[in-house]
């Protein structure tokens, strides 16, 4: 009796990998690499504590208050908050740069944002508000990317060519060892 060639289901095999493995269509995000700013330079209170330190780590901790105060806004997407304390003469100082949802109203966002930065650094404080909002007719997110078939059927493939291998190594076994009885 013949026996069959295994060369075809393993040509099928080794042609679906391919076509999985292959160039996406789309290309794939990068991360955002995080600026080095005051909270990566100061954030840590391991370092030796200093004047310096001390004042960035407040000023930090303001902002952060800040930050997460103007994003319980409805309208806003994402803030960022840089405060800045008073230092000889120069009064204390205060940015935010603020993002908004689509369809929101720029002047509500900016005059809500300026009143929580009153009432969390103070009246005295210089405040310089910046708000954006995305374009119309750029999507919020982008849709998760669905799975792609073919790396399914590889997977599936490879998955069945490892059974059966397994299974006719344990008859080969079986074979061998009553051959030898």
């Amino acid at each position: 009796m013949r026996r069959r060639s295994p060369r075809p289901r393993h040509l099928l095999a080794v042609v679906l990998l391919a076509a999985a493995c292959s160039k996406p269509s789309r290309p794939r995000r990068t991360p955002e690499r995080r600026a080095a700013d005051k909270a990566a330079l100061y954030g840590d209170a391991a370092l030796l504590p200093t004047r310096a330190g001390e004042r960035a780590r407040a000023e930090v901790a303001l902002a952060e208050e800040v930050r997460v105060a103007v994003e319980t806004l409805r309208d806003v997407e994402r803030a960022r908050v840089s405060v800045n304390s008073r230092r000889g003469d120069t009064p204390p100082s205060a940015a935010l740069v603020i993002r908004t949802r689509p369809g929101s109203v720029s002047a509500e966002v900016r005059a809500a944002a300026t009143r929580i930065a009153r009432a969390s650094l103070g009246r005295d404080t210089e405040l310089t508000v910046e708000v954006s909002a995305p374009p119309a007719d750029l999507p919020v997110e982008d849709p998760p990317a669905p799975a792609r078939p073919l790396i399914l059927f590889a997977v599936l493939g490879l998955g069945f060519s490892l059974g059966l291998t397994f299974d006719r190594a344990r008859k080969l076994l079986r074979r061998s060892a009553r051959s030898s009885r």
